[in-house]
């Protein structure tokens, strides 16, 4: 991918940061220059913003956080079940290694965010706005960027069971780091529109491309 399809991303420098433990109850809550954690199975954090900080645990059943608001922020390892986070804004953001189970993250921002290292079941960004976002070496079971925009996002050494780009807009979406071989659906072929693969995944995902064009292959008579 040339200079100016390559997503633009920075680790966040964050300062000295203080420990803080956060109640069940953080809706609304500002935190900033925190060495945060979560010693709980459910956590609420709705409208809560949070910035030059580092997230140490996550509830390890549920994060409820619709209006959430990181900037500048570091998600260390989490374990978690569920993270519910619609129409969140995530700028300056790197989450590395863990696991989650579902991230909700329909109708939200997304700018210059590292995913790297994470298994999660199902990653929801239906509807969202995603620019400047790299996912590395990451197991995701279901993509779903169904109704996004995307600007300058790149998967790099992952794996992906189904991935949903039906309704997708943008441009630069580079998929040659997707491992297409253990792909097991793909839903809206014709929004590959603006994507970037190989040769080997062009031929690999040819049958699919050529159910969303309508187009049938067929024997030549001998």
């Amino acid at each position: 991918m040339n200079a100016s399809g390559a997503p633009r991303v920075a680790a966040p420098q964050l300062p000295p940061l203080i420990g803080l433990e956060l109640g069940p109850d953080a809706d609304d809550a500002t935190v900033t220059e925190s060495l945060l954690s979560w010693n709980a199975a459910e956590a609420s954090a709705i409208g809560a913003e949070i910035s030059d900080s580092r997230l140490t645990r996550l509830p390890t059943e549920r994060l409820s956080a619709r209006r959430l608001r990181l900037a500048d922020v570091e998600v260390d390892q989490p374990t978690t079940i569920a993270w519910d986070a619609p129409r969140s804004t995530w700028r300056g953001v790197v989450v590395a290694g863990g696991s989650i189970g579902v991230l909700d993250a329909s109708g939200s921002r997304w700018d210059n965010v590292t995913v790297r290292g994470v298994r999660i079941g199902y990653l929801n960004l239906r509807e969202g706005a995603v620019s400047d976002v790299e996912f590395i070496g990451c197991r995701i079971g279901t993509l779903d960027l169904a109704g996004a925009t995307t600007t300058r996002v790149a998967l790099s050494d992952c794996r992906v069971e189904d991935l949903d780009l039906r309704n997708r807009k943008g441009e630069h979406l580079d998929l040659r780091g997707l491992d297409v071989v253990r792909l097991n659906r793909l839903d809206g072929a014709d929004a590959l529109a603006g994507t970037i693969i190989t040769d080997e995944q062009a031929r690999l995902l040819a049958p699919a491309l050529a159910r969303a064009l309508r187009i049938t292959i067929a024997e030549e008579d001998l």
